[in-house]
């Protein structure tokens, strides 16, 4: 008997046309690990926040979500239950049923201390001090963060906190794991880590996990079971090869899945008998299928391949690459920035760097390194120790009549004319009660009569595959629909350098790519970007120049292509794979060409 049981499920917002959700039937068994994926805006959060009353969106709800479990006392189970509507669950049992994390690890800490988190829930619902000290003292232990006890929860990186409000979550022993993109704003180490402890809570202690992942390069292979959807409904559901059959092995699944299944679609007859079942679903698994493939072979222009990137990176420093640039295609330069959070340790310390004008500059590294400080320097948001920022020729805080993008009744700045900010939390930017009039706010005192402001909304609408989302509220929107929704406002000013940190979180692949596009038509229109991003796949694809922060300096600047050559973590899952054959190949398709060539000779 399944454990929850979606029934006929349809769900509408106010005032919308369409359903969110239409017609859901899934079952989902007890101790599954279900992966939730598919397109942005398609029902994936408003199907999994159907069984969290307390955050589910107000709206109207038809079918039925069965629940076949006794709430935190399943000894007390005698295989009769026939199970009850999620609803008739009290507000304690909801709790010690279904656990959630979602995706910004900051708007879920409610105390001060690492383990006052722990304590919190808990105490919320009676538990005796021996059981609550008993319980801490585990999940320290299987969490591996006796050390973090006593440290200010403000002190911990992005992926420390995630993994205390996993931990603050698991100390409640949930029955079922509720997770809304939670590594959407990790570095790619710590989105590792923090999926590696999922598959431990699931194969070591049988909890069943629910998770609503875009990125699907590490997750897709833990999954029991996908369910795939589309359109405000389910397009398939069961194991990870099946599903990616289904879906036509189409780009956004994880590059090893997609490059197998290419050089078999084009080598026919050529292709190895020994390869064509069991296509890989991760890196590990797809270097042992490309190692079955060319059974161990390393050409030799594969080894003068290795040795060539290396010496290249050896020999490329910071300086020489600034110095190919023409100094008046320089938009935004820094020099010697300093910064301290609270006379504290420097978050940033002689951290210097340029871009020209029409480059995409992304940046990368891991959290806490100091890049969205950064971003909020040269915002001013935050005013530098030390150091200088020129923005266009000229020192930062000398444009005097600027457009300034804000919130109502925020004096602080998010941009100075020519230059903007997207912020990490698209709501920060919403002041309007619908999409329409968020946009339309943003041309608010620009020289343009109502007809062209429409026609501009309008527009920027369909570039923003928002069309039917005008009277739909900005925060009754996905993710990602938030995540394009900000990045319109922006554009709508026309600046000549926009600032981005995470603009992808919360997109699907298809959006990415679309996103990716219309920076790169903008770049060659001139305009300027600067991306502070986790999305290796992205970058790679996308950007001119990379540049890795470490410690509060940038550390390594090269192009793309050779930057992630020349990595071994901060790098594609594409180039992991096929490292030891082809090093330099960077982004799926190489990998691809490049076992055609093989193949053919």
């Amino acid at each position: 008997m399944a454990l929850i049981r979606f029934e006929n499920v349809d769900f509408t917002y106010p005032g919308a046309d369409n359903k969110a959700l239409d017609n859901i039937n899934i079952e989902i068994n007890d101790g599954d690990f279900v992966l939730i994926c598919g397109p942005s805006g398609c029902g994936k959060t408003t199907l999994i926040k159907q069984l969290l009353p307390e955050i589910c969106p107000y709206g109207h709800r038809e079918g039925r979500i069965v629940y076949n479990g006794l709430a935190h006392n399943p000894s007390a189970y005698d295989g009769q239950n026939k199970g009850c509507d999620l609803d008739e669950l009290s507000p304690r049992d909801l709790a010690r049923t279904f656990g959630f994390v979602g995706q910004n690890p900051q708007s879920q800490m409610v105390t001060d201390k690492v383990w006052h988190e722990l304590a919190f829930g808990m105490e919320n619902i009676g538990t005796t001090q021996e059981i609550m000290e008993r319980r801490i003292a585990e999940i320290c232990e299987f969490f591996g963060m006796q050390s973090w006890l006593d440290k200010d929860v403000a002190s911990l990186s992005g992926g420390e906190m995630q993994m205390v409000h996993l931990a603050s979550v698991m100390v409640m022993e949930p029955r079922v794991l509720i997770l809304d993109e939670p590594t959407g704003q990790l570095d790619p180490l710590a989105a590792r880590n923090f999926l590696d402890m999922l598959a431990r809570i699931n194969q070591e202690l049988g909890t069943t996990i629910i998770l609503v992942e875009h990125h699907l390069e590490e997750a897709y292979a833990m999954a029991d079971m996908v369910v795939a959807m589309d359109e405000a409904s389910v397009k398939c559901v069961g194991n990870p090869r099946d599903v990616a059959g289904e879906l036509g092995f189409r780009a956004g699944l994880p590059s090893a899945l997609i490059i197998a299944k290419s050089v078999l679609d084009g080598a026919g007859e050529k292709m190895p008998v020994n390869v064509i079942d069991d296509l890989p679903l991760n890196v590990a698994e797809g270097q042992k299928w490309l190692r079955r493939l060319f059974h161990e072979k390393i050409s030799r222009s594969t080894r003068e391949m290795v040795d060539h990137t290396v010496d290249r990176r050896d020999d490329v420093s910071i300086d020489q690459i600034q110095k190919t640039k023409s100094t008046s295609d320089v938009v935004l330069k820094t020099q010697e920035l300093c910064f301290a959070y609270d006379e504290g340790k420097a978050v940033l310390q002689d951290c210097s760097f340029s871009i020209s004008r029409g480059e995409i500059f992304t940046l990368l590294g891991g959290n806490g390194t100091g890049k969205s400080t950064l971003l909020k320097l040269l915002s001013t948001t935050l005013k530098p120790a030390y150091g200088t920022i020129e923005v266009l020729g000229r020192k930062l805080g000398g444009f005097k009549d600027s457009i300034q993008l804000k919130r109502k009744g925020d004096k602080t700045p998010l941009g100075y004319e020519g230059m903007v900010l997207l912020p990490q939390d698209p709501m920060a930017l919403f002041t309007e009660i619908t999409v329409w009039d968020e946009l339309r706010e943003s041309l608010d005192g620009l020289p343009y009569s109502l007809d062209e402001k429409d026609k501009l909304v309008l527009d920027m609408l369909q570039q923003l595959k928002l069309t039917g989302y005008e009277k739909r509220h900005p925060y009754d929107l996905s993710g990602g629909q938030q995540q394009m929704l900000a990045i319109g406002k922006l554009l709508l000013l026309k600046p000549q350098i926009i600032l981005m940190d995470e603009p992808t979180k919360g997109l699907d692949y298809d959006r990415k790519i679309a996103l990716g596009q219309m920076i790169t038509d903008l770049a060659s229109e001139g305009i300027s970007f600067l991306i502070v991003s986790h999305d290796i796949e992205f970058a790679a694809r996308f950007a001119h120049r990379c540049g890795l922060m470490h410690d509060g300096r940038i550390v390594a600047v090269d192009n793309a292509k050779s930057f992630f050559a020349g990595n071994s973590f901060f790098t594609t899952a594409a180039n992991r794979m096929a490292r030891r054959f082809c090093p330099e190949a960077v982004l799926p398709e190489e990998v691809i060409a490049f076992c055609a060539r093989e193949l053919e000779e």
